[in-house]
């Protein structure tokens, strides 16, 4: 009894042994043999694994930005809009030089939106400053560009 306990046990651990094992990484990136200047971990993974990061880097690449907040403080449709924006967003920047502005044409509104903010809070502060100037701003979702660093 005891030997088929002792058989049960090791043929339930022996698998658990062998998974997930990193293999000395030296080289390019399929090659797991060793080399003497480096040494580090190499992993085998699924090609479907490889291709979704790969796709996965692509897409941050293209998006150019990161998910935030701005303040839009303008919008308009007709004949003149884009007219309207633009001076709207030449009057923002007189008075707030250090605020980047963006128009966004959303068929068929031109927007005028504001700043580049990581947090609603932060969209919020802004937001509360400006009020006075523009009373029927609001905050919104949108891709903002990398901060500077």
């Amino acid at each position: 009894m005891k030997k088929i306990l002792f058989f049960l046990l090791v043929v339930a651990v022996f698998p658990l042994t062998g998974k997930g094992q990193a293999v000395p990484y030296q080289g390019g990136d399929d090659n797991p043999v060793r080399d003497s200047i480096l040494d580090r971990p190499y992993v085998v993974m699924d090609p479907a694994v490889k291709w979704l990061l790969q796709a996965h880097r692509e897409l941050t690449e293209r998006q150019r930005g990161i998910p935030g907040f701005r303040v839009q403080i303008f919008m308009d449709a007709g004949n003149q809009a884009r007219l309207n924006t633009q001076r709207s967003r030449a009057e923002f920047e007189r008075k707030h030089p250090g605020i980047q502005a963006y128009i966004v044409y959303e068929e068929p509104n031109f927007k005028l939106r504001v700043g580049d903010f990581r947090t609603r809070l932060d969209a919020r502060r802004y937001l509360e400053t400006i009020k006075e100037d523009y009373p029927a701003a609001y905050i919104v979702v949108s891709q903002i560009n990398f901060p500077d660093l």
